[in-house]
């Protein structure tokens, strides 16, 4: 079997799997740089050529390259899968559950927004209209729960409870992100706006909505998040940041791992432990120096 028609087939595959189209795109882009090496670097178009040597070799070209443990097994986890999957549907490759090596990590420095910089970005969005209402819905959202961009593109009518929303998550995995009185607050707001806005017109089945009645998508939540925070420098201006923003301030109110590792959908807590290791110095006192032990005894 060819590898071009494998990985033709294992795209129809995690579709089938609903696997989002961001993720699907990844995968894409990553097999088409695993296929050019195969072919171009080391002539292999078979699968059955694959081997661990194979993996080893593509993991050293990256490398020389001078690329990131981050981005290589980034690249490793989608060359992985495909190969598994390979194995199990019996073309070839081999069993990488059993033997498949990673490359070692730099331990990431995660940036977060500073409470000052969220203060301003909600503070612009201070207008009465659709888009200006709808905007501070969005922000108040991504800043008070951490949801992933996606998931919030997501969110449905039927999903918003009064005290709690239901998160698609990634892998099909659901979880609840509470409703705090802020936020609770700031989707009345849009619930009204939208009635209004609204009224007489169809419109898609989701929460979050264009002026158009459709629902939101990633580049638009985007768009939004940049727009109120031009001008904040020392940080990346992205929905993923106000994630990390969530996550930051939840250990600073002394949320404990487990809970915060539930809250953002994270599949194990070393995921969230990353969060904590970005806190610096003087963050870390100041959370210590409210917390005695002797007070405690």
């Amino acid at each position: 079997m060819k590898l071009e028609a494998l990985a033709k087939e294992y795209l129809i595959e995690i579709e089938i799997r609903r696997y989002t189209p961001k993720t699907i795109r990844g995968v894409r882009n990553n097999l088409n740089l695993f296929l050019r090496f195969c072919k171009e670097e080391i002539g292999i178009d078979e699968v059955d050529d694959l081997t661990q040597a194979t993996v080893k070799q593509f993991t050293k070209h990256l490398m020389e390259q001078g690329r990131k443990g981050t981005y290589i097994n980034g690249l490793l986890k989608s060359v992985k899968a495909i190969i598994q999957y390979a194995y199990d549907e019996g073309y070839g490759g081999f069993n990488t559950r059993k033997n498949f090596k990673w490359v070692k990590e730099e331990k990431p420095v995660i940036m977060a927004f500073k409470p000052s910089d969220v203060k301003k970005m909600l503070q612009k969005c201070n207008g009465y209209d659709f888009i200006s209402v709808r905007d501070a819905a969005v922000l108040t959202m991504l800043f008070e729960t951490g949801v992933r961009c996606w998931e919030l593109c997501c969110i449905k009518k039927e999903d918003i409870h009064d005290d709690y929303i239901i998160i698609n998550g990634k892998n099909h995995k659901q979880r609840v992100v509470p409703v705090t009185a802020i936020l609770k607050k700031a989707l009345i707001k849009y619930d009204m706006m939208m009635s209004k806005y609204f009224d007489l017109k169809s419109t898609d089945d989701f929460y979050f909505l264009s002026f158009r009645g459709k629902q939101l998508t990633n580049s638009a939540v985007e768009h939004i998040v940049k727009r109120y925070g031009s001008g904040i420098e020392g940080v990346r201006i992205s929905p993923h940041t106000c994630r990390h923003f969530f996550a930051q301030q939840q250990i600073k109110m002394g949320t404990d791992l487990y809970t915060i590792s539930r809250l953002l959908g994270h599949e194990n807590i070393q995921i969230t432990q990353t969060y904590l290791r970005s806190l610096r110095d003087d963050e870390v006192i100041e959370i210590a120096k409210q917390k005695s032990v002797l007070l405690n005894l």
